[in-house]
């Protein structure tokens, strides 16, 4: 499961803004070679106590098996502050066991039906690391990497995101909490081009020219991203984030790419009316 560091790098770069933190736990049976007929138990990482998380712990299970013909690694992880919370941590856990029967039975799969000469045809990965993007009173707001790899010459690296409701109890998706997708493409879509072009300029050394070229023109915000909402001072949302995987803005050899922009009046007019409370103008 090589190949994501460039898709992480970026991502760490907006959680450094956001707020974000993570954690690392130990690596289960490195050196299998013969496929586990049960899942591998799973290891929680230490992490310090705080006064809301108590004696709780990160979690992450990772998991790597190798055969002659092919190898399986696995990894899900979440931090202390999503433990704490236990039907969070149990529905994290339970999208943790799924995906784990899932890619462990194309695995198997993978080792009868690809090429006996084809290592990499019969190889199969799965890494999904969640990190805190803000904890407020009442909302913890979270973002994940999601690497995922099926064989050939690289894997490739999505997004997903979730807020978490204290005092309801229950979770969102960040973009559901806005009207529409149409409603933040109309309050962002200038911002957002002139900061996707700032990014495409660091990471290839000149000037971007909007030419008809797809990795050179600017894109729709919210169909080629996956939505991030985070906090500078902890006290309500005042940034939004877009996380752009690769090919969605540049060629793969970019990875991904992000764009951070300040709540402004019109994008806290795209707030749903339920959460505009949660959202204020810097």
């Amino acid at each position: 499961m090589r190949g994501k560091s460039c898709a992480l790098l970026t991502v760490g770069a907006l959680a450094l803004f956001l707020g974000a933190c993570g954690t690392e736990a130990g690596t289960a049976g490195p050196d299998a070679t013969a496929a586990a007929t049960t899942e591998p138990a799973a290891t929680a990482s230490a992490s310090s106590d705080t006064p809301e998380t108590g004696e709780a712990k990160a979690f992450e299970q990772k998991v790597t098996e190798s055969r002659a013909t092919g190898s399986f690694e696995f990894t899900y992880a979440w931090p202390a502050k999503v433990t704490a919370i236990a039907p969070l941590a149990q529905r994290f856990d339970e999208e943790r066991k799924a995906q784990y029967a899932k890619w462990k039975a194309e695995w198997d799969e993978a080792q009868s039906s690809e090429p006996a000469d084809c290592v990499s045809c019969r190889s199969r990965g799965y890494d999904k690391e969640w990190k805190i993007v803000a904890d407020l009173p009442r909302w913890l707001s979270l973002s994940a990497t999601v690497y995922s790899y099926t064989g050939g010459a690289h894997g490739g690296t999505v997004f997903d995101a979730l807020v978490w409701d204290r005092e309801k109890g229950v979770a969102v998706k960040p973009i559901d909490m806005f009207r529409s997708a149409e409603a933040i493409d109309s309050a962002t879509q200038d911002a957002f081009c002139n900061e996707l072009d700032k990014a495409r300029q660091r990471k290839r050394g000149g000037p971007v020219k909007r030419t008809g070229d797809p990795f050179n023109d600017c894109i729709a915000p919210v169909a080629n991203s996956t939505i991030i909402v985070g906090s500078a001072r902890n006290r309500a949302f005042d940034r939004v984030g877009f996380l752009i995987p690769a090919y969605n803005a540049g060629p793969y050899a970019e990875g991904s790419y992000e764009v951070t922009l300040p709540v402004t009046p019109a994008l806290l007019d795209a707030v749903r009316p339920e959460y505009r409370r949660a959202f204020h103008v810097p």
